[in-house]
């Protein structure tokens, strides 16, 4: 009987758990719902606990037929692409679960509400205190740093990590590279990067830094984004923050606004699968994508190649299975060269 009161509570945590998680991937959650979200954490430690069981057992639900019986197994119904799985199943696999991990989802999911402005910025050239990691072309890894927050760096990307009591803060160099933050209340999460600097209010997102050209794109969460003075990254922004929630995307050049944008996240993160998928683009711009993965460079003999278009899905893992794919569905051909690999019109003499 003594336990009673704990064993409701738990259950209470559970359900509200629950339906956050279902609130939050609905594809229609705003910002104020995940401040709410938020303080509904903050609230009571066992908040955090229930809500790591909800997104591991969540993660399973394309497997949820291992863990309920044959006769409750429903199709899943479908509305604007996302997959709505039936709440009764969903709660048969949390009881399935262990009760507590310490994996930490709701705390890594967690918003922060104070935003701290950094008096510093990370130098270009390093600073004392500051970690260096790196990727090399075609390499990936996972790092964990001090405070529980992980990065995935993408293909030939640096990134420069420095902590103190007061602030998080991180400057991507060059490349992409995915963040999952961990929560912290009295320690702002900020990425410098090109001309942005992001300020983590929620828990995934990835950058990329291309010539000119820098991306945001948020898949789990709120983050907010503003322009640095290219010249002089420790300057406040002249423009104010604008606030992107999950499935939306920052581009921005230096000198314009920001622009913001829907975009699709299986695209945006099919790398941190080894794939690269893509959706008639131009094939310029399909090779420029491969470049990016592989040592030997990829050119066009014939100008008029760049008129192609491509659809489909490439690995970045294995350079000569890409090719034979990219080629294959573009009825040309792939010659080594001394300096890397030449694409061509296939020809009666190029023919095997």
């Amino acid at each position: 009987m003594g336990n009673e009161p704990n064993n409701k509570r738990a259950e209470k945590a559970k359900e509200d758990a629950l339906n956050w998680h279902v609130r939050l991937h609905s594809g229609s959650a705003s910002s104020d719902d995940w401040i709410a979200f938020t303080q509904w954490l903050e609230t009571d430690t066992a908040h955090n606990d229930a809500y790591d069981v909800i997104a591991l057992a969540w993660d399973d639900a394309g497997s949820l037929s291992a863990i309920v019986e044959t006769d409750e197994i429903d199709t899943p119904a479908q509305t604007n692409n996302i997959i709505a799985f039936p709440l009764h199943r969903l709660r048969k696999a949390i009881r399935a679960r262990p009760a507590a991990f310490g994996g930490g989802f709701g705390a890594a999911i967690a918003a922060t509400l104070l935003i701290l402005m950094a008096p510093v910025f990370i130098g270009q050239n390093g600073t004392p205190g500051e970690t260096l990691y790196t990727t090399g072309i075609g390499k990936q890894r996972t790092v964990t740093l001090a405070d529980g927050s992980t990065v995935m760096l993408n293909t030939g990307t640096a990134i420069a990590v420095s902590m103190d009591k007061n602030s998080r803060r991180i400057e991507l160099q060059k490349g992409e590279a995915s963040f999952t933050v961990k929560h912290e209340k009295e320690r702002s999460f900020m990425v410098a990067a090109n001309t942005l600097k992001v300020t983590d209010i929620g828990t995934r997102f990835i950058i990329r830094m291309d010539v000119g050209r820098t991306l945001v794109s948020v898949t789990e969460g709120i983050v907010e984004v503003e322009p640095l003075p290219l010249e002089n990254r420790t300057l406040p922004s002249p423009l104010p923050a604008l606030r992107l929630v999950e499935g939306q995307q920052a581009e921005h050049q230096f000198g314009a606004a920001i622009k913001v944008q829907p975009f699709d996240t299986t695209k945006v993160t099919a790398w941190q699968q080894g794939l690269l998928i893509f959706e008639n683009n131009g094939l310029t711009d399909v090779i420029a994508e491969l470049n990016r993965y592989f040592a030997k460079p990829i050119n066009m003999v014939d100008a008029d190649l760049a008129d192609l278009r491509f659809s489909g899905i490439l690995q970045i893992t294995d350079q000569d299975r890409a090719m034979r794919d990219l080629t294959a569905l573009l009825s040309l051909t792939a010659v080594e060269t001394e300096t890397g690999i030449a694409l061509q019109h296939t020809t009666s003499d190029n023919r095997q």
